[in-house]
């Protein structure tokens, strides 16, 4: 069974309260309050968005993100979304990033591990071999299928809006069968009006929210140890791409819940 975000070590939470990096403010000030331990430095740190680009890491040093909403990443159409902003406070060792000097071009990558919500480049490295890999302290040496199948990715553009997704899930309801497959799951029906699926995929049409349908594809000519599915989710005006082992796809509710609550629970407030 997955655990939240939250559920990680009480030791690493509190540390994280404690130095203000993880948690909102006001989650910060409680545990800190019922620790009974001084906050005054909490949110002492002044947020410094990192603009350039990173590649995969195990360093566990906080870093800080802010995605800004734009209308293109093409400089000939960009244009900034007044008020679409996004910040996470954060390892280094979850993030990829593309930025530009200039905000509004970023394309930020998050690799999350189901079980533990620890940076999956942490379980990655572990297995390189011995003339990559190394050993990590508290990360074991899984096998690559499980790797694979704990291994949830996410990403935000800062011109992939919220209202484009919703505007795609009204396409959507005239694209499944009256039959529910599973888990608020119905086919996805290969119409002529209907938003295309690869050639090598299957779809499913799913409810992610009282007035949101959404599209699972996933990968069907790969083995399962392989195969991978995508969706996406609405997130603080944005929309956050998901891909997660066809395995879950049963799962795909419980994926989206730890997906939003790991977000939440690295975004910095914004004033």
């Amino acid at each position: 069974m997955a655990l939240s975000p939250n559920r990680m070590s009480n030791f690493g939470i509190a540390t994280s309260a404690i130095c203000g990096r993880d948690l909102s403010v006001g989650l910060a000030f409680f545990i800190c309050s019922m620790l009974s331990i001084s906050c005054g430095t909490a949110t002492a740190d002044e947020f410094k968005a990192v603009r350039e680009r990173l590649a995969v890491s195990t360093d566990m040093t906080q870093i800080d993100i802010e995605v800004v909403g734009s209308t293109s990443q093409l400089p000939q159409f960009h244009r900034l979304i007044p008020g679409l902003v996004v910040r996470f406070r954060l390892a280094r060792a979850y993030v990829g990033l593309y930025a530009e000097h200039e905000p509004g071009f970023e394309i930020f990558n998050i690799g999350v591990d189901l079980e533990t919500a620890s940076p999956m480049s942490l379980f990655e490295t572990a297995i390189l071999g011995p003339r990559f890999g190394k050993d990590i302290p508290g990360i074991p040496k899984l096998l690559p299928e499980e790797v694979r199948r704990r291994n949830i990715r996410m990403s935000i553009h800062s011109d992939d809006r919220a209202e484009y997704l919703r505007k795609f899930g009204e396409k959507l309801a005239g694209c499944h069968g009256d039959v529910l497959v599973e888990n608020d799951m119905w086919v996805y029906e290969r119409r002529a009006d209907c938003p295309g699926l690869g050639s090598r995929t299957f779809g499913r049409v799913v409810q992610m929210d009282a007035t949101l349908l959404t599209k699972i594809e996933c990968e069907e000519w790969l083995p399962p140890s392989w195969a991978r599915c995508k969706t996406a989710f609405p997130f603080e005006g944005f929309t956050v791409r998901l891909n997660f082992d066809r395995d879950l796809l049963s799962r795909w509710r419980e994926v989206v819940s730890f997906s939003a609550a790991f977000l939440k629970s690295k975004q910095y407030p914004t004033q």
